[in-house]
């Protein structure tokens, strides 16, 4: 009987120490439901993901008037198709195709740059200058969100395409970000060797690199 007693008060005792130990970790545990959310920078992985597509939507649209300007028609077909399959829904799949495009348009049009074969009437002219602010405005976008999004990581009950995409989008950055300077750099100076007004937003965009 004595031992069956000594158990309950042991037991009662355990209990307690629980309840003080949960309203210690109280504000832990608010904090860590929030990363179970996906981010500890309180950044859903969806809102990442419809973010970045935004953004690349702009910069699509930058690559297929600036490759049309120039002349690389199968290119900007490629870049334009790109655009259409890029949802807010994007998978990491999807995300990888889009990166790969976007790259392969920067390298494209920098080697047209660097040829010195471009022959460009007003109409090409106004359609590069036009590309160069949609260009600006995903480059703007990508920075804005790499700060927003740079203390994302996915918590470990974070499952699922959006948490993976956000991951990738996190990740894959700051090598985006990088190309896409580089490239808006080159078509400003493209743009004054030919002739071309440099909008103000593509000055002003390269301040944010």
């Amino acid at each position: 009987m004595k031992t069956k007693f000594v158990a309950v008060i042991l037991g009662m005792a355990l209990l307690g120490a629980s309840g003080v130990a949960c309203a210690q970790f109280g504000g832990l545990g608010g904090k860590l439901s929030g990363v179970t959310g996906g981010s500890s920078s309180n950044v859903s992985p969806e809102a990442i993901v419809t973010k970045y597509v935004g953004g690349a939507q702009s910069v699509n649209k930058a690559d297929v008037k600036m490759l049309r300007a120039v002349g690389l028609k199968e290119e900007a077909d490629r870049a334009e198709l790109q655009a259409k399959n890029l949802t807010e829904g994007a998978t990491q799949g999807s995300l990888e195709d889009a990166t790969k495009v976007q790259t392969d348009s920067s390298k494209a049009l920098q080697e047209k740059f660097a040829s010195g074969k471009v022959e460009m009437d007003e109409k090409s002219k106004k359609q590069f200058a036009d590309g160069m602010v949609d260009l600006a405005h995903g480059l703007l976008a990508y920075v804005g969100m790499s700060k927003e999004a740079s203390g994302f990581k996915p918590a470990p009950t974070s499952v699922g395409a959006s948490a993976l995409s956000a991951a990738y989008i996190v990740k894959s950055l700051p090598d985006s970000i990088k190309s896409l300077g580089s490239t808006l750099k080159s078509s400003i100076d493209f743009a004054k060797t030919n002739n071309i007004p440099v909008p103000k937003e593509a000055a002003d965009a390269t301040s944010a690199i």
